[in-house]
């Protein structure tokens, strides 16, 4: 018998019924060791996210602070320099026309100022990147340039006795006061604002790391609560150890962050805030200066010199009055006899002005150049070297303050790091024994 095989293309074909999967898709997670092990993750990342935006903050308030001492303070400082010692050349300049043979210390007084002024322009300009501010430099450049061609010329004519170098010393001092020093006053409080900006964004609160750190913590105690409840184990020497890093870490880091913010407020409130108080000072001494010496130049104006003259000097009375009456300045010893100086100085130009209202300009310009108690030019001298040993010392404050606050700040963000992995690594411990029970 013959069995024909039929071909296999002709076979039916088997039917498979469709398998159902032993466990649903993400089915670990809602077991007890998956809720476990995402406990840990969750913890862990946690704990890295803290230690991350902690060095963050940390690493931007460093390079916030690093700014202000190596770019934007000595940017500004060179500003106030320049603003001063223009206002020391124009004042100088003014006291050696009026002595006739020009005191060799006198002279070279106005030249070291100009140089310290050109000086000063250098530096500012090495440090400008604002194309307003590097213009306004440029323009300052151009009319000291300006102005020394005419005290030069002024200085020639005086000395062969041409009576046009008043004219001329005149209008170089008009030039200093109506567009150099208002230009240098521009530079010098934008520079300072700058300064003022930058040292309080290192004192502001650092709100993210803090809910970071926060959320950590609270999430690390409802782990603990859970776990217990589950294990009926009350404490987790893994989760202890982990908060402790976590708690030293805030600690430290937090520790760190209200001193540095404490030294950069007292950079900005008090030290930043006495330099200019005390440089603004030295300037108004300086300005008034030129105007009780010019008045003994430009015969014919004195009344508006007397006038800004007493101006600056009421403004300097009340200014060093505010500045003495605060608890927190800097260098009050040196400042002590500033305002007794600033009497003796005033009362001198009274003499001066009683003199010339009687045409008397011999005796009034030895009241003005005398080296006698009752003179100007020592109460003068006395007032403005207290004012530089005060600019001096609130800078001197001002670095020192910014320089603690950096470095208080130092090893926190390696410490930061240290105590997260060691919190991370203590929370996968404290977990291990509990997920091995389940096998």
């Amino acid at each position: 018998m013959t069995v024909e095989l039929a071909h296999p293309s002709t076979e039916p074909l088997a039917s498979r019924s469709p398998t159902t999967p032993a466990h649903p898709r993400w089915w670990f997670l809602w077991t007890t060791p998956g809720r476990i092990l995402s406990i840990g993750v969750v913890l862990s990342a946690l704990v890295i996210a803290s230690a991350f935006a902690t060095s963050t903050t940390i690493n931007n308030r460093q390079a916030q602070l690093t700014t202000v001492l190596n770019h934007t303070e000595p940017l500004a400082f060179a500003a106030g320099q320049l603003y001063t010692t223009l206002s020391v050349a124009d004042a100088a300049a003014a006291t050696a026309f009026i002595a006739g043979s020009e005191p060799r210390d006198v002279r070279q007084r106005y030249e070291q100022a100009i140089t310290d002024a050109s000086v000063a322009v250098t530096r500012a300009s090495s440090g400008l990147t604002d194309e307003p501010m590097v213009l306004l430099l440029g323009r300052l450049n151009a009319e000291l340039a300006v102005y020394t061609g005419l005290v030069e010329t002024a200085r020639t004519n005086n000395r062969a006795g041409n009576p046009v170098g008043s004219s001329y010393l005149s209008e170089a001092s008009a030039l200093m006061q109506t567009r150099i020093l208002p230009d240098a006053q521009r530079l010098y409080e934008e520079t300072s604002a700058r300064v003022d900006a930058e040292t309080t964004a290192s004192t502001r609160i650092p709100g993210p790391v803090i809910l970071v750190v926060l959320a950590t913590l609270l999430f690390g105690v409802f782990a603990n609560r859970w776990l217990a409840r589950r294990t009926r184990r009350r404490i987790n020497i893994g989760f202890i150890a982990g908060g402790f890093a976590v708690l030293i870490m805030l600690v430290w880091v937090g520790t760190a962050l209200i001193i540095s913010t404490a030294d950069s407020r007292s950079a900005k409130d008090t030290a930043a805030e006495s330099l200019k108080t005390v440089t603004n000072l030295a300037i108004s001494a300086q300005q008034a200066r030129a105007d009780e010496t010019l008045s003994l130049i430009r015969r014919g104006d004195e009344n508006v010199r007397k006038q800004s003259y007493y101006q600056r000097i009421d403004v300097m009375q009340q200014q060093l009055s505010d500045y003495m009456a605060r608890d927190d300045v800097i260098d009050k010893t040196d400042l002590a006899d500033a305002e007794r100086l600033l009497k003796r100085w005033r009362a001198a130009d009274d003499r001066i002005n009683a003199y010339i209202a009687v045409g008397n300009y011999q005796a009034a310009t030895q009241v003005a150049l005398g080296t006698g108690e009752d003179d100007s030019t020592p109460a003068f001298n006395k007032l403005d070297d207290a004012l530089g040993k005060g600019i001096a010392e609130s800078r001197n404050q001002l670095r020192s303050d910014i320089v603690n606050a950096h470095r208080v700040l130092s090893g926190a963000t390696v410490g930061a790091a240290v105590l997260s992995v060691v919190a991370a690594l203590a929370v996968a411990l404290g977990l291990w024994p509990r997920l091995s029970e389940y096998r």
